[in-house]
C-alpha cells in the first residue's frame, strides 16, 4: 500500500475541529521507518526488540511485529498485553524488581528469557520454576566496568539498581549452577539511555562478547543468546545530531563476524524511544495568555501529565526543538507574525511545576491557537501522571498509511 501525501497541519486542524484537544497524533509511517533505519543498518543475523516501555500502546506493538520486530517487557502489565497478541512466548522480560507473582505468571505462560539482575531474583526464579516442574531460561543482566561514556541516564560501571557488577559475576554463575530449575541462557547489557557516543556503544559490545567467551571457557558451558542493550540517542536540543545508526551496525557486523565461533543463536539489540519517537506529535491548545513580571506565559490545555520527561527538559538550559504555531484564522498554515515573543508554556495543572517549556520563542500567540510539540511518540502518557486532578486522558491517534485517521487509544 502506497503512502497518500498528506498536509499534516490541515490535518491536525481538521482532527481539533472534530475531537478537539488535547491529543496525541501518530504517524504510521515515520514509525515504520525509523524501525527499518535501525533494521537496514545491523546485521541481519542481529535480532531487534522494541521496548515496549517506550509506547505501549497495542495498536503500535502490533504495527512493529508486523514489521519483524520481537518485543521487550520491563513489566508484567506489559507482558499480559503481549499474551493478548499471542507472543509473549516470543519476549524477554527484563526489570530490577520483578515479584514472585510476576515470575510465576510468565513462566506458567510462557516467556523467551527472564533478564536477571541479583542473585536473590534468580533463587526466585528457580524456587517458582521448582514448583512449576519446569526449567526457566534466564540470562543475567551485566552491570560492567566500562571506561567510556556517552549516555545521559548512565546505567553501566556505577552504583546501580540494575544488573550484577561485573567482579560478581563469577560467584552468581556458580551459585546458579548449582539450581535444577534454572538454565544460563546468555547475558544482557544495558549501558544507559540517550547513548550518541560510538566509543561507548563499541566498548560495550567488545566487552560482552568477550564476557560470553570468558564464561564459556571458565564454565564450560554452552550460551546461546546476548543482548546488546540499545539506547540509541534521539535529539532533543537544537545542538545535537541523530545518532549514527549505520556506523553502529558496522560496529556490530564487525565484532559479530569476529565472534562466529560463539555460536550464539540469538544476538539481539533493543530500541525504543529511538523507533517512536519521531513518529508522534503533541497537540494542544491555547487557553489563555498573559503577562506577569514582564514574563509572557501561555497556558495550554495539555500538561506535563501528559508528558512527564518534558518537565524536565523544560527548565534545561539547553535549547529545546522548537515547537509549531498553527493559527486559529490561518488555513492550516504557520502564522508568520511580525513580532516574536518569549513564551513560558505551562499546562492547566494547579502546581507550579507545571511547565512544559519556558524559554520559546514563538509568533505572536493567542486563544485557541495550537501548539504542537514535535518528537512525542516515546514516553507519553504511560509516563506521566495522567491521574493527576482528575483532568480528562488525552485520546491517541493513528495517522494511517493511506491518509486515514484511527483512534488506538487504549487507557
Amino acid at each position: 500500500m502506497e503512502t497518500t501525501k498528506i498536509d499534516l497541519k490541515l490535518t491536525i486542524q481538521e482532527m481539533k475541529k472534530k475531537f478537539g484537544t488535547p491529543f496525541f497524533i501518530f504517524d504510521e509511517t515515520k514509525l515504520k521507518k525509523q524501525y527499518n533505519l535501525i533494521r537496514q543498518a545491523v546485521p541481519n543475523e542481529v535480532s531487534i526488540y522494541y521496548s515496549m516501555k517506550s509506547n505501549p500502546n497495542p495498536t503500535i506493538c502490533k504495527l512493529l511485529l508486523d514489521e519483524g520486530a520481537s518485543i521487550e517487557v520491563a513489566s508484567i502489565g506489559e507482558y499480559r498485553s503481549l499474551q493478548d497478541l499471542g507472543v509473549q512466548h516470543q519476549t524477554i522480560f527484563t526489570g530490577p524488581g520483578k515479584s514472585r507473582a510476576e515470575v510465576r505468571t510468565v513462566l506458567e505462560n510462557g516467556i523467551l528469557c527472564i533478564n536477571a539482575e541479583s542473585l536473590q531474583e534468580i533463587k526466585v526464579i528457580q524456587e517458582e520454576a521448582k514448583k512449576l516442574g519446569i526449567t526457566a531460561p534466564i540470562a543475567l543482566r551485566v552491570n560492567p566496568n566500562l571506561s567510556s561514556k556517552g549516555s545521559r541516564m548512565i546505567s553501566a560501571g556505577l552504583p546501580s539498581q540494575f544488573g550484577i557488577d561485573e567482579d560478581q559475576i563469577e560467584k552468581v554463575i556458580e551459585h546458579l549452577l548449582a539450581f535444577e530449575n534454572v538454565q544460563l541462557k546468555g547475558l544482557h547489557v544495558y549501558q544507559g539511555t540517550q547513548n550518541f557516543n560510538l566509543v561507548s556503544h563499541e566498548e560495550a559490545i567488545k566487552k560482552m562478547f568477550s564476557l560470553v567467551r570468558w564464561v564459556q571457557d571458565r564454565f564450560e558451558i554452552e550460551l546461546s543468546l546476548l543482548g546488546l542493550g540499545g539506547g540509541f540517542g534521539v535529539p532533543a536540543f537544537l545542538e545535537e545530531k541523530p545518532f549514527d545508526i549505520r556506523s553502529y551496525g558496522a560496529i556490530l557486523g564487525r565484532e559479530l563476524k569476529g565472534n562466529e565461533d560463539l555460536n550464539l543463536q540469538l544476538v539481539y539489540i533493543e530500541s525504543g524511544r529511538f523507533i517512536t519517537s519521531e513518529m508522534g506529535a503533541y497537540v494542544t491548545e491555547v487557553l489563555y495568555t498573559k503577562k506577569s513580571h514582564d514574563k509572557n506565559y501561555a497556558i495550554l490545555d495539555g500538561g506535563t501529565h501528559h508528558r512527564a520527561f518534558s518537565s524536565l527538559m523544560g527548565r534545561n538550559f539547553k535549547q529545546p526543538l522548537p515547537v509549531s504555531v498553527i493559527k486559529k484564522n490561518a488555513a492550516g498554515l504557520e502564522h508568520k507574525a511580525k513580532e516574536e515573543q518569549r513564551y513560558t508554556l505551562v499546562g492547566k495543572l494547579c502546581t507550579p511545576t507545571d511547565i512544559i517549556q519556558s524559554g520559546v520563542v514563538l509568533p505572536e500567540v493567542d486563544p485557541e491557537d495550537l501548539i504542537i510539540f514535535p518528537n512525542s511518540g516515546a514516553y507519553g502518557l504511560s509516563c506521566g501522571n495522567v491521574h493527576f486532578l482528575s483532568h480528562e486522558i488525552p485520546r491517541e491517534y493513528l495517522l494511517q498509511k493511506d491518509g486515514e485517521i484511527s483512534d488506538v487509544s487504549w487507557l
